[in-house]
């Protein structure tokens, strides 16, 4: 019987797109829409505290950076739990969370300690949404099409950003900046919807030796073959959380330079994502434009990157591979973000931060996905909650350095883009060096839990 096994990775390579994937694909979307909106939201509140609150610029820039930590913390610890326990009960408490502090943000934050206490902690929630939705929606897709369904269901992170623009210029001037995070409050709501619609990840299922539940789900997944996946056995997985050394794999042969590579990566477009969205705003307020113009500037920026994610995949999926068009896309974020600095014509600006998002937040997609299937399901979760924490350093360094940069120039806005620039052509070197190679002798364990090699 064991040469008839079911191999489950191999049946949701293959299997053709279905209802149950779409509807898995608008479930992370919806996550990650709140993820991207909550942690994008305090960019709006330096507008409003930073005069009645006395803050300098590198403490405004605090605003966002503390609600990182928090998102630090929860993508390093994270991928150990939903490795453990499963990804379904870990999303939930993710989203719980971050749903009840944002409310706490609302109802509480009354000063600069205060809101930088709150979101610490809602961090921690908000760290766990965007590497684990990730992960977890990898597992399902089909190789065909992974990359750009999975870029699709990301896209919620900049949809999240783009909301939380368009409730800034609509709202907060009428209601105060609170009104941004009794909406961003509603993510805990949608922790208990996933209560009851959310399912576990049937490899993660089958390496627990669950096989009936993970029958089940595969039934939905492919029909067709529901009366095969009651009647043989699916080929053991390595059971996940169950082995020692498992949190260890991402830093072993053959994963350690591609490792590295993919914090590095992470680092720099992490740095540029949250630079770009916590100042932009602000400094086109500075360069004379008016309060709706430049929270529209916000908006533009988070508009299309999952346009350009899906674009990147699709370039990927086709041609490139994913280091070459992470590459491509990053070196054409750093000629647009430049742009920005030789000119001050409002229309040409606009254009310019809107192509900066599509190729550099787009860029952050593509990178997300390549990480979830760089590793195998032991380490998944693990590798890219690793990825995205290290990364979380850049995102909080990103708006912490561009107030510093910003005070220390003078209040020049042209300086904060220069840098961001040259972060991007760090981040094009750094992603050449994201491949896995299987190395002669290596330790048959990991071997025995590695994927095929990865292609360029």
């Amino acid at each position: 019987m064991a040469d008839r096994s079911i191999d489950v990775r191999a049946e949701l390579d293959e299997a053709p797109l279905r209802p149950f994937h779409w509807k898995l694909v608008g479930l992370v979307f919806l996550a990650i829409l709140f993820d991207g909106y909550d942690i994008l939201a305090p960019s709006y509140v330096i507008h409003f505290v930073s005069k009645p609150w006395g803050l300098t610029p590198a403490q405004s820039g605090l605003l966002v950076s503390a609600g990182l930590v928090g998102v630090m913390i929860g993508s390093l610890t994270h991928g150990v739990v939903a490795d453990r326990i499963g990804r379904r009960p870990t999303m939930i408490v993710g989203l719980l969370i971050s749903g009840v502090f944002s409310l706490l943000t609302a109802t509480s934050a009354n000063s600069y300690e205060s809101f930088i206490f709150i979101r610490l902690i809602t961090g921690i929630g908000l760290g766990v949404v965007m590497p684990l939705g990730t992960a977890y929606i990898n597992e399902y897709l089909p190789n065909r099409s992974r990359f750009r369904l999975a870029t699709l269901s990301a896209a919620g992170f900049s949809l999240g950003g783009v909301l939380a623009s368009i409730l800034g210029i609509l709202f907060t001037e009428q209601y105060g900046w609170q009104f941004l995070f009794y909406f961003g409050s509603i993510a805990g709501l949608v922790g208990l919807l996933f209560i009851a619609v959310f399912p576990e990840s049937t490899e993660y299922l089958v390496s627990r030796g669950k096989t009936e539940r993970a029958a089940a789900l595969m039934s939905k997944v492919r029909p067709d073959r529901a009366a095969l996946y009651r009647e043989l056995p699916f080929a053991q997985l390595v059971k996940t959380g169950r082995q020692r050394g498992d949190w260890l794999i991402p830093l072993r042969r053959p994963y350690a330079v591609a490792t590295i590579a993919l914090w590095v990566s992470a680092f720099f477009l992490l740095f540029i994502n949250y630079g770009l969205s916590s100042w932009t705003p602000n400094l086109m307020i500075e360069r004379g434009g008016n309060f709706a113009l430049g929270f529209g500037f916000g908006a533009a920026l988070h508009s299309v990157p999952f346009v350009g994610g899906i674009v990147c995949g699709y370039v990927a999926d086709r041609w490139l591979g994913r280091r070459l068009s992470l590459g491509v896309w990053c070196g054409l974020g750093a000629l647009v973000t430049l742009s920005v600095v030789f000119t001050h014509n409002a229309i040409l600006n606009i254009i310019a931060i809107a192509l900066a998002g599509f190729f550099l937040i787009g860029g952050q997609f593509m990178l997300n996905n390549t990480c979830a299937m760089t590793y195998p399901v032991n380490a998944r979760g693990t590798g890219t909650g690793y990825m995205l924490g290290v990364g979380r350093l850049g995102g909080i360094l990103g708006p912490y350095i561009g107030g510093v940069v910003l005070g220390a120039s003078g209040g020049n806005t042209n300086v904060p883009f220069i840098v961001v620039a040259i972060a991007a052509v760090l981040t094009m070197v750094a992603a050449a060096f994201i491949l896995v190679s299987q190395p002669a002798g290596q330790d048959a364990a990991v071997a025995a839990a590695s994927p095929e090699p990865s292609k360029p």
